[in-house]
This record gives C-alpha cells, sequence and structure tokens, in this order.
C-alpha cells in the first residue's frame, strides 16, 4: 500500500514490476545539456580532490566523489532532483532519506568490478532493511564505455527471516542460483533505480575517455542504517533547497567522539536494560567510551563505530556482541555520542550486573533518573514499533555479514 504522503510518479505497473524485477528504468531523467554538465564537474572535481587521495587523475582506476562535497557547485542539485525523489520515493512507499551521495568517475583502463551486491552489514551506505540505488549514467553505460549489467529478480535471493522480529535477520544469497545478468542499455540521462539486493556488475570498456555516473542511495525514512547514518555536516544541509533538507537524516559538525550500547534483556515479560549508576552525579550511564572509525572496507562512507564498540563491551563487560543495530546520535560537550543497541533473552544477567552496572525496567528508569533523561528517550526510540532495524556488524565479520 502506497504512504499516503507519497505522490507516486511510476505507474501501477511500474512499481509492480520494480518489486518483481527488483529494478525500473525512467528513460531520460536528465536532459542531454544537463547530463554533459554534471558529467563536467565531476571531472573537474576528480582532477581537483577525489577519493582516494593516493590516486593521480588519469591512473586507470575507480574516482570517487561523495559525502559532504555534496555541497560543492554544480553538484546539489542531483541529490534532489524531483524525477529522482519521485522514483525513490515510489518504490520505497517511504519518504526518503539520502545515505549515499557518491558520483564514479572511471579513467581508461580500469579493470570495473565484478558482480556483487551492495547489501552491507558494516556500512552506513549499504546496512538499510530497505534502501535503493538511483544510479544516473552521465555517460552512455555500453560495450565502449562498459555497461552496468544486474541480475533480474536476484533480489529475492535474500529473504527475511522473521518478519515479526523486533531486529530482522535476512537468509544468505547463494551467488550459485543468480538468474543470468542482462544489459539494461543505460544512455547519459537515463535513471535506474535498483533494489538494495540485486546483485549487478560492470564490465570494463573500450573507451579512451572517463566513464562518469551518480551512484546515490537512499533509504526509507523509517529503516536507519544499522551500522548507523553517515554524518553530514551543515555546509552540505545548507546546499539543499528548503524541500530538500527533509533527505538529510543526521547533521553535525562535530566529530563522533563516544558510541555507547542499549543491552536489552529480552527474556521476561518486560525488557530490562543495563546500565552504570555514576554515584557522584546519581544519573544513568550506558555501557561504551571513546569510539574509533572503521577504515578497512569502508573508505569514503564513514560513520560505523560497531567494531569499536564491540571491544570496548568486550573489555568493560567481558560480553561478545555479535551485532547491533544504530539508535540514534546525540549531541555531547565534546562531540557526538553514536549510540547502539542490542537485544538479547540469554545473557548472563548476575554477572553482567557488576562494577557498578545494575539492570532497569524503562518504568523503573523513569522513576530513577525522571522521564526527560537521554537514556529514558533512546529506550523509546529504541522500542518504536515503527522503526524497521537490521543487524550491523564490525568489518572484520564481513565475510560473515549473515552469520550472526
Amino acid at each position: 500500500m502506497m504512504d499516503s504522503t507519497i505522490t507516486s510518479t511510476l505507474s501501477e505497473q511500474q512499481i509492480a514490476d520494480y518489486h518483481e524485477d527488483g529494478y525500473v528504468i525512467v528513460r531520460n531523467a536528465l536532459s542531454v545539456k544537463e547530463a554533459d554538465e554534471l558529467r563536467s564537474v565531476v571531472q573537474e572535481q576528480v582532477k581537483r580532490d577525489a577519493y582516494p587521495s593516493t590516486l593521480k587523475y588519469p591512473e586507470p582506476a575507480k574516482y570517487t566523489v561523495s559525502g559532504n562535497r555534496l555541497s560543492d557547485p554544480g553538484l546539489t542539485e542531483i541529490a534532489e532532483h524531483p524525477t529522482v525523489i519521485g522514483v525513490v520515493e515510489s518504490v520505497l512507499d517511504r519518504p526518503a532519506h539520502l545515505t549515499a551521495y557518491v558520483a564514479y568517475l572511471r579513467t581508461p583502463g580500469d579493470k570495473g568490478g565484478r558482480a556483487h551486491c551492495d547489501y552491507k552489514r558494516w556500512r552506513p551506505v549499504g546496512s538499510s532493511m530497505n534502501w535503493v540505488f538511483a544510479i544516473i549514467p552521465l555517460t552512455d553505460f555500453d560495450a565502449e564505455y562498459g555497461p552496468f549489467l544486474v541480475s533480474p529478480k536476484s533480489h529475492k535471493l535474500t529473504q527475511v527471516i522473521d518478519p515479526d522480529a523486533h531486529i530482522l535477520d535476512l537468509t544468505r544469497p547463494d551467488p550459485e542460483q543468480l538468474p543470468p545478468f542482462i544489459d539494461p542499455e543505460l544512455k547519459a540521462g537515463d535513471l535506474l533505480v535498483v533494489n538494495e539486493h540485486v546483485w549487478h556488475e560492470a564490465p570494463p570498456g573500450t573507451a579512451t575517455e572517463d566513464r562518469c555516473g551518480i551512484f546515490n542511495k537512499y533509504c526509507a525514512i523509517d529503516a536507519p542504517p544499522a551500522a548507523g547514518y553517515y554524518p553530514y555536516n551543515s555546509t552540505a544541509l545548507d546546499a539543499l533547497s528548503d524541500d530538500g533538507k527533509r533527505l538529510i537524516p543526521v547533521c553535525f559538525d562535530k566529530p563522533i567522539a563516544t558510541t555507547r550500547l542499549l543491552i536489552e534483556d529480552s527474556s521476561g515479560q518486560e525488557s530490562r536494560f543495563l546500565l552504570r549508576r555514576d554515584t557522584e552525579t546519581e544519573r544513568g550511564e550506558l555501557p561504551g567510551g571513546e569510539g574509533w572509525e572503521e577504515e578497512n572496507l569502508v573508505g569514503w562512507d564513514i560513520g560505523a563505530r560497531i567494531g569499536s564498540l564491540q571491544d570496548i563491551i568486550q573489555t568493560q563487560l567481558g560480553l561478545d556482541v555479535s551485532w547491533m543495530s544504530y539508535i540514534e546520535d546525540i549531541e555531547e560537550e565534546d562531540g557526538i555520542c553514536r549510540v547502539y543497541g542490542f537485544s538479547d533473552g540469554d545473557l548472563d544477567l548476575d554477572v553482567l550486573a557488576n562494577n557498578g552496572y545494575e539492570w532497569f525496567t524503562k518504568s523503573e528508569l523513569k522513576q530513577r533518573f525522571g522521564e526527560s533523561d537521554a537514556i529514558c528517550g533512546t529506550v523509546d526510540t529504541w522500542q518504536h514499533a515503527d522503526m524497521i532495524r537490521g543487524k550491523g556488524t564490525a568489518c572484520h565479520q564481513s565475510r560473515h555479514q549473515f552469520d550472526a
């Protein structure tokens, strides 16, 4: 059922085809002039400053202009292009958040990309339970420049295990069952919107010119990335129009300094949460502390703190947390605290309730610390029935992202 706040720019048949095949194509979403102008901007940005910084254009490689760079002149409009947003929100059936702003440029000689799926539990860009690619070629994606191939219906290889669970888990896809790849014959200015679980590949081409395209990602506003949102800054937010600002999910200029974990014991009729009581301030504190960025296999896609928080929780509590799911960001004096949640009905409660830690029900939390306490708000957000949450993991778990 289409969300009543969404005005669909697609027909019912197009939406049905998207859900069946895993993608939808809108031809000529950008005019030839718009595509040419945007390509020129991306090329200039790559020559000036692109990821990875170790490369020097035009060395054969894939270059990335991403994230807060959306505020650079000429790059902003495509993030909130009305045709793009209309199609994205039609297939998500929800208002959207921009989880990744990405322009890719491949120089001649680049080897292309092998078949893969971009749902990744350890990345802010890929760990939502309901997100899509919005791909706009700025050069033709053909045999000369290199096509973008998709495997129709491959998103059906992954299924939600228990749709009624608080935190959703997925079956592991079997690459041996992939349907044959097809070439959607994308031309510069076309729009291809792809489901997060669709497998795709981008073989190399033979062109002597750059291959270029926009590869933005959007999630439904009720399906936050399990690894946490990419942290946009105020410059990026201010570059968008008043209406476009709704696409930015979180915005802060302070760094993510700390990270904490809401640990839920779900074994009883009423959940309990683990806190350490500060004897000086009489306030509650979640386990956690100073975190750090996960750089391996992430690159430009910053914001995940799961690996560091796993190490902290092991040190503080002796507890191995195999997964966690993003809840919120809280502004503190020295920076931002990124908060995750973890729920289990088989915790060793006596062992965990030591070193000043205690278990509290939500009503006990409100009675002890007051209904306005930040942790009470975190619990309310965590238990919000309308949020669709998945399991986030750390980078070092990447090869086993469906095992936890």
